[in-house]
Parts: C-alpha cells; sequence; structure tokens
C-alpha cells in the first residue's frame, strides 16, 4: 500500500557554483540512513564543502569564509578585502572574532508526512542530515546552532549557543528522532518563538504538508519577530513526479486516511493541486522577503548549503 498526501514548482533562483564544488557533495544517498554516523557523516560534508569553495571562485571564499561579510555603506574602508574585489568585482568587510556570531535556529519538522520516500530519498533522513550539516557550518563559522523540532510535540530540543560542543549535542538530539504523528504549529511553537528578543537566522527545514493557514504561520510569525528566514522545503521524488500507474490506495501519512484512485486519471489533478500548494509557500515567503530553496531527497546537499550561505552573507 502507497502513502501520499494530495497538497514541485521550480526552484526560486539558480545558485552560481563551481563544478568541482558541486561533486564533492554527491555523496551516496545511502548514507543518510546511517543515523549512527551522523556525527561523522555531517563533518565529513561540512569538510569536502569547505575544500570545494577553497578551490572554487564562489563568492572568492577561502576555508575561513566565516570571516567576510557584505560590504554596508557605513563600514571602515580598512576593513574591506581588495584581494576578494580583485576576483570578484565585489566589496566584502574582514570581520573579527566578536563580530561574526549569529543566533541560527533550526526548526526541524518531524511529523508523519516527513517520513516519507522511497529507500535512500526518505524526506526524513535527509532533513535530519541537512539540520546537522548546517548545525556543523554554524559552529565552524562562530555562530550559535539551536535546535527546534515541530510536529506532534513541538518544543526547543536546544536552545542556540555560541559552544565547540553545541553540534555535537545536536547531533546526538537528531540521531535519537524519528518522524511520526501529525503536524501542529500550535501554542508550544509559536511559544518558542515568542521566546526570540533579537534578530537572528532561522532555518525551516519541512514539506509543509498540514493546513493551508498552519502552512505558512511559522513563517508569519518568525518575520513578525524580525528574523531571517530561510526555507528549506524538502520533497522526495514520488512526489514531484508521482511515477506510479494502475490503481492505488493512497493514505494520509498523519491521519491515516485513505482514498482508492486510478493513477491514469488522478495525475493531472495532483499535479495541479501539487502545484498550486508550493506556490502558496513561495508567494508567503516573497510576501516576507524570506528565502526559499526547494529540496530533492535524491540531489545532493550543494544548492542548500549555499542557499544558506547566501542568506547568511547578507546579515
Amino acid at each position: 500500500m502507497e502513502r501520499f498526501i494530495d497538497l514541485p514548482a521550480t526552484p526560486i533562483h539558480p545558485f552560481t557554483m563551481a563544478s568541482n564544488l558541486a561533486s564533492n557533495l554527491a555523496l551516496s544517498p545511502r548514507a543518510l540512513a546511517a543515523a549512527e554516523d551522523l556525527p561523522l557523516l555531517a563533518t565529513t560534508i561540512v569538510e569536502g564543502f569547505l575544500d570545494g569553495l577553497h578551490r572554487s571562485p564562489f563568492l572568492g571564499y577561502s576555508t575561513e569564509f566565516s570571516a567576510y561579510r557584505a560590504y554596508a555603506p557605513g563600514d571602515n574602508l580598512r576593513h574591506i578585502d581588495w584581494k576578494v574585489w580583485g576576483r570578484t568585482d565585489q566589496y566584502y568587510v574582514k570581520q573579527f572574532e566578536d563580530e561574526t556570531n549569529v543566533r541560527c535556529q533550526i526548526y526541524l519538522d518531524t511529523s508523519g508526512s516527513m517520513d516519507f520516500g522511497a529507500g535512500d530519498a526518505n524526506k526524513f533522513d535527509f532533513a535530519r542530515l541537512l539540520a546537522a550539516v548546517l548545525a556543523q557550518l554554524m559552529v565552524r563559522q562562530r555562530d550559535a546552532p539551536g535546535l527546534v523540532l515541530f510536529g506532534p510535540d513541538s518544543r526547543q530540543a536546544l536552545p542556540a549557543a555560541a559552544m565547540r560542543q553545541q553540534a555535537a549535542e545536536i547531533f546526538a538530539l537528531l540521531a535519537n528522532r524519528r518522524a511520526g504523528g501529525g503536524t501542529l504549529l500550535g501554542p508550544d511553537l509559536l511559544g518558542v518563538v515568542q521566546t526570540l528578543t533579537r534578530r537572528g537566522l532561522a532555518v525551516v527545514i519541512s514539506d509543509f504538508f498540514t493546513t493551508e493557514e498552519e502552512s505558512v504561520e511559522l513563517l508569519r510569525q518568525l518575520h513578525a519577530h524580525r528574523q531571517e528566514v530561510l526555507v528549506f522545503h524538502v520533497l522526495a521524488p514520488e512526489e514531484l513526479n508521482l511515477p506510479y500507474e494502475g490503481e492505488y490506495i493512497l493514505e494520509d501519512a498523519e491521519t491515516a486516511e485513505e482514498v482508492v484512485v486510478q493513477m491514469s486519471e488522478f495525475r493531472g489533478e495532483y499535479q495541479r493541486r501539487f502545484t498550486a500548494f508550493c506556490e502558496r509557500i513561495q508567494a508567503a515567503c516573497t510576501r516576507w522577503e524570506i528565502d526559499y530553496q526547494q529540496v530533492n531527497t535524491n540531489q545532493p546537499l550543494d544548492q542548500a548549503l549555499i542557499a544558506y550561505l547566501e542568506r547568511r552573507l547578507t546579515m
């Protein structure tokens, strides 16, 4: 019996990246299921990513990329890195260690609909690895990552902190976590958002499969609390392409509601609804100046990490 939620759109904007960087992140999807190796896996990916940045012309980054940010009017001209300007024709300012710290909350969807995707392309395995890799990258940047889990028991699993062991604590929480239950954007989750008293970065990793109003309420609340928001809309290949033929019993992973459909008759309506759903998420992100990145779980993490760097660079 196949499961299905009847809720891809095209990616918002491509990211310039050297081809050698993309190849560094072409990690076998098999590793996604190895939760016990999550720390090693996240560290390996980040090290390969930084090595790729060092050997690519992307933004003139080196392995010390965390020490740069975009020039803003009023910055001391003595801090401009003229070598970077010569390579990129862009102005970047050298930052000192006490200037680089940003609070970065990772919001991970743990609801039942995330436990979908054949074999190695499971959405939750992919999302959990993405959260781990981002936490490791944030620590390398001397930022302060935190973890918020939202689903049937929404909670702030780990407050943001700029500590060397922060990534390891996030790894431990992620390795033991499983997806299940309904998506609940209720008082518990919104209470976490209410505690945000200073500007920071919020990274939301979700498939957004819930009611139409709830699917964007978290984004609206984060915007209202002056957070810079980056959305990773995680989708499995089956959701993007619906590659099934014949008659299927489709089950909602969160409500267990079932419906019998003939795929050849249903495919057109499915594509219409799914495209409209993704467009609603994108429109909400545009309205609140949120960066949106659609992520296919059978692809490497390169676009997701570049999206994070581009958003981080503007802060």
